[in-house]
């Protein structure tokens, strides 16, 4: 695969000290115009816990230019309320005008118990919950913006967890790699048709996250290291505003592989970060 060197990166110095202060100075001045400071609402349902100890469930949105709002939800409670969640207009170190209004919602597996949670070797044995959440992604509206979130992770089968690493640090022609644009985290939707219901259907998606401290992506199967479940893994680079992310295949670049094969295969997930131009502004950043 060969990546045009149209989009080599190349650093150059080419503005002088006197011209970047100004610049800056006039970044400053627009983004005190521009810029917003509304806060948007999230009321939470969360079902009934399907752990044994009932321990606080993480969850974290992702929104534009790596706006991330980590909190916590408790099990059978209604009506949790997060607040404070960055809304509104923002203008980046780049001097890019974006909305944080589009966020993806991500909340990991429940492990039956504090063990599996804290004990590596206890989770790979493990067969943790996969929770439904709807919606797994939503954007804010309006002068008082609010959302209402359910989660339920008592609706899909237990399954076991397979991993598919991936690589931040790939490289190839003159691109530098991911790692090396300051690329830490990007959002995933690994989507399998055949997810078993407890109700006898099929089929569910969820959103993860990639990032450099050496996380993988998750393969779902019905027994330990034996069938896999048919599942697709898409890059969702709509809330990246500075770079637009893409697998690096034998068939070229792409924001969506299939996951069981690449595990079948025992394939890496390479990824290449290529910068978008400074009028480009990301559907999830508008």
């Amino acid at each position: 695969m060969n990546i045009k060197r149209s989009v080599t990166i190349k650093h150059r110095a080419q503005l002088t000290l006197v011209l970047v202060t100004a610049l800056m100075g006039n970044l400053k001045a627009h983004a005190q115009i521009t810029e917003t400071s509304q806060h948007g609402i999230l009321n939470v349902d969360v079902g009934r816990s399907p752990t044994i100890d009932d321990v606080p469930q993480p969850v974290e949105l992702y929104g534009c230019n790596n706006t991330v709002v980590a909190t916590q939800v408790y099990w059978d409670t209604q009506n949790q309320v997060v607040g404070e969640i960055p809304y509104g207009l923002r203008i980046s170190d780049s001097g890019k005008e974006y909305k944080v209004s589009k966020y993806y919602v991500v909340s990991p597996p429940a492990w039956r118990n504090k063990n599996q949670t804290e004990n590596a070797a206890a989770k790979k044995e493990a067969q943790p919950f996969i929770g439904l959440v709807t919606p797994d992604n939503f954007t804010f509206k309006g002068n008082k913006p609010a959302q209402i979130l359910n989660l339920d992770y008592r609706i899909l089968m237990p399954t076991y967890l397979e991993n598919v690493p991936v690589d931040f640090n790939y490289a190839e022609d003159e691109i530098l790699s991911c790692a090396e644009q300051g690329v830490v985290s990007i959002p995933i939707n690994t989507d399998c048709s055949d997810f078993p219901w407890r109700a006898g259907a099929e089929g569910a998606s969820g959103i993860g996250v990639l990032n450099t401290s050496g996380s993988t992506a998750f393969l779902p199967t019905l027994k330990k290291n034996k069938e896999p479940l048919q599942c697709t893994t898409t890059l969702l680079h709509d809330i990246m505003l500075e770079h637009k992310v893409f697998f690096a295949t034998e068939a070229g670049l792409t924001d969506t592989i299939n996951l069981t094969q690449y595990h079948a295969e025992q394939k890496t997930m390479n990824l290449v970060c290529l910068p978008r131009a400074k009028n480009d502004v990301p559907a999830g950043c508008l």
